[in-house]
């Protein structure tokens, strides 16, 4: 099944969220601001990705995989489940709502370089 209305709106604004941070990160890096700086950046990253995950798996269960249990097909949805859970470290917990890791500006500590 495609990805359509209002969880495609949802992961296409998580992607972009996501992007903008990746773009805070190499901002950060050419800028050779302070390595905890940058990392954090990155976890909020992490965050938006993970986030955007969660919500596309819910959206494969909720559609793919119901429609493969009703074929009789189950045992192939659960073995591309098991194959997709095994290839990554990270796990599909999410924060929630609105508890995004941004980091602005003002929290930024005023390191020029790293371990200074």
């Amino acid at each position: 099944m495609a990805i359509t209305g209002d969880t495609k709106r949802q992961l296409r604004s998580r992607l972009v969220k996501a992007q903008g941070h990746l773009s805070a990160v190499i901002r950060m890096i050419d800028d050779e601001k302070y390595c905890i700086d940058v990392l954090t950046q990155l976890k909020a990253v992490q965050a938006a990705l993970d986030k955007t995950a969660h919500l596309m798996l819910k959206q494969h269960l909720d559609t793919c995989v119901v429609e493969a249990v009703k074929a009789d097909d189950s045992a192939r949805v659960m073995n591309e489940l098991w194959q997709l859970l095994r290839r990554g470290e990270s796990s599909f917990e999410v924060e929630e709502e609105g508890e995004d890791m941004e980091v602005t500006k003002s929290q930024q500590k005023p390191h020029t370089h790293c371990c200074h």
